[in-house]
């Protein structure tokens, strides 16, 4: 399971390009978390530009989604071949815990035609386990994100860290 997502105080990002880690330029490289880390920065960025975009009355409805854990397709193709095989058969045929391609890609459609999100804006979706164990199903559900990814504070500080990382260093701001 490995350490939890968390961005602290965006030292990381803050320090310029050759950050490791986004929380901390001098935390060494931690894959998994920063898979994680990756998640919440995603959230973040889809409220805050959910943020600015209604502040701007633009209209624009901005949304996050977790698919679900997708295993057969190219996402592990650089992770040891042992590791996913076995990972990818515990998940898929023995535990029936991860999802499809298309599964995941259905909740994309979802997101970008269903009328049930028509206004709906600053949201986050995720495809999670309907049922016990070793049953399998999945269940597309709005759910509430942990207190760091509702942070307003942390989304515009990360938004403006990385316009400026990236050279947009003057972007709307609500």
């Amino acid at each position: 399971m490995g350490a939890g997502a968390t961005l602290g105080s965006l030292d990381g990002l803050a320090a310029g390009p050759n950050f490791a880690m986004v929380s901390s330029p001098s935390d060494p490289y931690d894959a998994d978390k920063a898979y994680k880390d990756s998640k919440l920065c995603g959230v973040l960025f889809a409220c805050e530009l959910s943020r600015r975009l209604a502040a701007d009355g633009r209209g624009v409805t901005v949304n996050a989604f977790g698919p679900g854990l997708i295993t057969r397709s190219q996402f592990f193709r650089n992770q040891n071949r042992l590791f996913v095989r076995l990972f990818d058969f515990a998940v898929n045929d023995v535990f029936h815990v991860a999802e499809t391609p298309e599964g995941g890609g259905s909740c994309l459609a979802f997101m970008a035609t269903d009328p049930s999100l028509e206004g709906v804006s600053g949201a986050y979706y995720n495809n999670e386990l309907d049922g016990p164990l070793l049953r399998g199903g999945h269940k597309f559900t709005r759910r509430e994100p942990s207190q760091e990814a509702r942070n307003e504070d942390e989304a515009a500080l990360l938004w403006d860290l990385s316009a400026k990382l990236v050279g947009l260093e003057t972007l709307t701001a609500a």
